[in-house]
């Protein structure tokens, strides 16, 4: 039975995750309306913004984790949080292109601390399931990106207040900024930091020896963590990050990443694609971008229920590609179907995400995670990141053919083959077990 500390700290991680994603979407619905305010010359404008974002976000995402693994995960959480909030509020009150994308740059440094921590400060707090923390911890992600789009297209059409020079776009903005500050605060007061237990240093040719014996790994492929003993010493900065386990991290991101460019893309290809050729209202493009990830509160934990152990990678090669073939079909169904076949691919791109990451900080020393977690999101995210601008570019590009849903099938078939390719990371992620050995104390 788990304590109450453990828990709240992982329901307020859960709602700080869902505030987290919100940010990074919120701007998506409202891409035309941005265009059309501030006299853009076309989408990749507004998305360039949040790639910006996306990037910073991304590329600060190592320097994160080695915070995280020195410093209170819950205090760099609360500060991302109230950090990212107050920039997005910023958002909302400057009616310049140029300020807007500098502020698309400190959203992006507070909005990096956020993973990285989260990542190791759930999994510390369930160290014999992890996955189970790491899927609970996801439901946050299916809220965020359910309500980010949902709320800006709603609150973009229906909000009455004014204040000041305020456009309808920006007003969803400073709305979920002043709730995001309330979340940061109401997080630091909840949730609890774990007591970090100090490991001892394994010599070179016990290491040697625990990678030939069995007894040394438990039932999920995972090195077992040694305890230190009264006379023995332990690092002060805690488990060294070794050359071999970073390149290996660095090969899993860059073919994984490719899932995480098609995930991102289908965000802003989506937008675009429902207003330009299905006929979408800003209003209706926020409702379906936001219902389509709504399955994320149930694929994240179910994943991870579903695929213990030595299930992990075989399913997540079910995910990434069921999840491309079903994104290469969506310019080839109408709209009574679209919103169900989104979903049928979000389900599959959460269920990835969840798998993967389980899978990943499952073969890592505790006392490494925070890195970990952040050199993936280095280049993964941040390969990622670049897919709002690159989608705006080319859909920009269509020029009249934009308004035909067959001028997108090449667009979704490419962000399929993404999908596919990424599920040669398997064999890079089994061989993290390997590392763990090398890795324990």
């Amino acid at each position: 039975m788990k304590s109450r500390r453990t828990i709240a700290t992982l329901i307020a991680s859960v709602v700080l995750h869902a505030f987290t994603h919100a940010y990074t979407v919120v701007l998506i619905p409202l891409y035309l309306l941005m265009v059309q305010d501030l006299h853009l010359p076309g989408a990749r404008s507004a998305s360039l913004i949040v790639t910006i974002y996306m990037v910073v976000y991304g590329l600060g995402s190592y320097a994160a984790g080695m915070l995280a693994d020195r410093f209170n995960r819950v205090w760099l959480m609360g500060i991302g949080q109230i950090g990212n909030a107050l920039v997005i509020i910023a958002m909302g009150l400057v009616r310049q292109y140029e300020w807007l994308m500098v502020l698309g740059v400190l959203a992006g440094l507070f909005g990096t601390l956020f993973h990285p921590a989260a990542n190791a400060l759930i999994s510390a707090h369930y160290p014999r399931k992890t996955g189970l923390g790491i899927g609970l911890l996801g439901i946050g992600s299916g809220l965020g990106f359910f309500f980010g789009p949902q709320y800006a297209g709603w609150r973009a059409t229906d909000a009455r207040w004014a204040f000041a020079s305020v456009a309808d776009w920006q007003k969803p903005l400073i709305e979920l900024g002043l709730l995001g500050i309330i979340c940061g605060i109401v997080f630091i007061a909840v949730a609890r930091e774990t007591r970090r237990r100090r490991r001892a240093k394994v010599p070179a040719q016990r290491l040697n020896d625990m990678s030939s014996d069995p007894s040394s790994v438990d039932s999920m492929g995972n090195a077992k963590v040694l305890s230190i003993g009264k006379n023995e010493s332990a690092s002060k900065s805690g488990q060294p990050m070794t050359a071999t386990l970073r390149w290996k991290v660095v090969g899993i991101a860059l073919v994984l990443g490719c899932r995480d460019f098609a995930g991102s893309a289908s965000l802003t290809l989506s937008s675009l694609f429902l207003q330009k050729a299905m006929g979408y209202d800003v209003l209706k493009v926020g409702l379906t971008l936001g219902a389509m990830m709504l399955i994320g509160i149930i694929a994240n934990p179910l994943a991870v229920i579903l695929s213990p152990g030595g299930k992990r990678l075989p399913m997540l090669v079910g995910t990434l590609i069921l999840g491309g073939l079903t994104i290469a079909t969506i310019p080839l169904w109408s709209s009574v179907w679209i919103l169900w076949v989104l979903s049928a691919f979000q389900m599959f791109q959460f269920s990835s995400y969840a798998i993967s990451d389980s899978a990943i900080l499952e073969r890592v020393h505790p006392d490494v995670r925070g890195r970990v977690a952040g050199l993936f999101l280095t280049l993964a995210y941040t390969a990622g990141a670049l897919s709002p601008l690159a989608m705006g570019a080319w859909v920009d590009g269509l020029g009249a053919r934009g308004s035909e849903t067959q001028a997108y099938l090449l667009i979704y078939g490419v962000l399929g083959f993404l999908m596919i390719f990424a599920s040669l990371s398997i064999p890079l992620i089994a061989g993290l077990s390997r590392t763990a050995l090398r890795q324990a104390k």
